[in-house]
């Protein structure tokens, strides 16, 4: 019962923070949806048996949400509608559906496959793809507290449901583990909030970022741009225009880490120098609008040249992902900003 009440005492802090600073955006949702999922998942033992369907239902829906929560935070452009989405919706759905009218042990073994354990699998799945969003995406943004607070914030809640549903599903649990699970997650995850709560949970696309139209072209200073740069600062600067205007933004699958080789700057130098000098918050963001500008200006030169070339030209690996990137930018499509442009007879 203590370790109960440790636990739903983080909780509470976490859900008021929550609810009263994010319930504006999805991501804030989706959070106040663990935090009452993880909340069934520390009462569960507690609950009587007539009305614990009820918290087992919700604790189920716990890693689905990570891996949504994962999506949102550093996913660049989250895909809800993918196999990935369809399996963390089945791993608690389907399960949910099933437990009044399949037992294991008594119930066909067909029907327990695909009731119980298939949906099992895919909590493992999902649990996992969305830790692969956190490693791959997560060097993106540019803001350093927030970077680290974004990574200490999600491992915490991932390796916290990645152990109550390994011990929920292999029975490898006392009842007191869920009071310490869940009251260390909460307790850590709030100190997270608290200290980083500005921009920990928002999503990557809505982010504000400066727009430039040229690689060595700077906007004003913001409030994470000082007004006085460092000669380090400055000379970083000037390595990075002078790569960029060589076309190095158009390089296939560009990260932050193949940047820094080439310009032989740190990577936390230019992770400073896009952030404060260019005002950019993501890293996708500042690439996006190199080659955007560039394409926007051939498709006005070059009205011969088909969009797939342009787009492959530029960098990017298919003409979906072009047009993505373009309408965010431009809020048109290519072929539609070419027919639109004074002058231009595209025939």
């Amino acid at each position: 019962m203590l370790l109960t009440g440790f636990g739903l005492g983080c909780l509470l802090p976490l859900f008021v923070i929550t609810l009263r600073d994010f319930r504006h955006i999805l991501v804030g949702r989706v959070f106040l949806l663990v935090i009452i999922t993880s909340g069934a998942f520390l009462i569960d033992p507690l609950v009587s048996s007539q009305w614990r369907w009820i918290t087992s239902d919700l604790q189920t829906a716990l890693p689905g949400l990570f891996w949504w929560l994962c999506q949102l935070i550093f996913a660049p452009r989250p895909r809800l509608k993918s196999v990935w989405g369809a399996m963390a919706l089945y791993s608690f759905l389907v399960p949910a559906l099933a437990r009044p009218f399949v037992v294991p042990g008594e119930s066909p073994a067909l029907a327990v496959f695909f009731g119980w354990r298939l949906g099992q699998f895919f909590e493992y799945v999902v649990v996992l793809h969305g830790l692969s969003f956190v490693v791959r995406y997560w060097r993106n943004d540019l803001v350093e507290t927030r970077r680290k607070a974004r990574l200490a914030f999600l491992l915490i809640i991932g390796s916290a449901v990645s152990v109550a549903t390994v011990s929920l599903n292999f029975g490898l649990y006392h009842e007191y583990i869920r009071g310490i699970i869940t009251g260390l997650a909460a307790f850590a995850t709030l100190i997270c909030l608290v200290t980083a709560r500005v921009g920990i949970m928002e999503l990557v696309g809505s982010e504000p970022v400066a727009r430039i139209s040229s690689p060595d072209t700077a906007p004003p200073p913001t409030e994470e741009s000082p007004e006085v740069l460092s000669a380090q600062q400055v000379e970083d600067a000037d390595v990075l225009g002078q790569t960029m205007a060589r076309g190095f933004y158009r390089t296939e699958k560009l990260t932050l880490k193949k940047l820094s080789d080439t310009t032989e700057i740190p990577e936390y130098r230019l992770r400073k120098v896009i952030n404060q000098t260019l005002g950019y918050r993501n890293f996708n963001d500042y690439i996006n609008q190199l080659r955007v500008a560039d394409a926007a200006e051939r498709l006005l030169n070059e009205p011969e040249t088909p969009v797939l070339n342009i787009s492959l030209d530029v960098g990017y690996r298919t003409l979906s992902s072009f047009n993505r990137a373009f309408r965010e930018i431009k809020n048109t499509t290519p072929t539609e900003f070419r027919q639109q442009s004074p002058g231009l007879d595209v025939g």
